[in-house]
């Protein structure tokens, strides 16, 4: 796609989605302040729900080097966040050591099932990050009241107009060495499973 449509997408797609935020009724429930440093860990499902419940807070987000990648990074970035190219098929190194540097000053954002799935899984990299960048893993979810599940691996979650949009953030999980991967894992699953 030329470089003007991928700019058009960007402007376009943050537009429609801060006129679908200015709609909705947000509730957020757990949320740390915006400056706690932090891995947020969401199913790839929640992304849009979670990014119009974060707007304008400067986290970094992580997406792939896909042209699906190219086409989240635009929007997101106009809606406040910092995206940082990268997954754990291409490119996922390079990417895990711009996430360990910008720990000192941002909170990140992953979706340890994407960018393909299966949904609900935990990849190791969200693991990793927290245990090198020494940051806590926060577990989120997030549903609408009234929304569309798209036909997608994930089954994309997007809110209807006019609306209620929950989420919700669980309890500092550390992972302070390698033993603790397996735990933390399962307590991510957990709190994902509860919603």
């Amino acid at each position: 796609m030329p470089e003007l449509l991928y700019r058009l997408e960007g402007f376009l797609g943050a537009c429609l989605l801060r006129a679908l935020r200015r709609s909705l009724r947000i509730e957020a429930s757990g949320q740390p302040p915006n400056h706690h440093p932090c891995v947020y860990a969401l199913q790839h499902r929640d992304l849009i729900l979670l990014a119009m419940q974060r707007t304008d807070c400067g986290i970094a987000v992580m997406s792939s080097k896909s042209k699906d990648g190219e086409l989240i990074s635009r929007p997101l970035k106009r809606l406040g966040f910092l995206p940082v190219r990268g997954s754990s098929s291409r490119g996922g190194a390079e990417a895990l050591r711009k996430l360990i540097k910008l720990t000192k000053k941002y909170s990140l954002a992953i979706t340890p099932d994407g960018p393909k799935g299966p949904a609900g899984s935990v990849s190791p990299g969200v693991l990793q990050l927290a245990y090198l960048g020494k940051i806590p893993i926060i577990p989120v979810s997030a549903y609408a009241v009234r929304q569309w599940e798209l036909n997608t691996w994930d089954m994309l979650r997007i809110p209807k107009p006019f609306t209620t949009l929950k989420a919700r953030y669980g309890e500092e999980i550390w992972v302070k060495s390698r033993d603790d991967f397996a735990k933390a894992q399962e307590a991510i699953k957990s709190f994902w499973a509860e919603a």
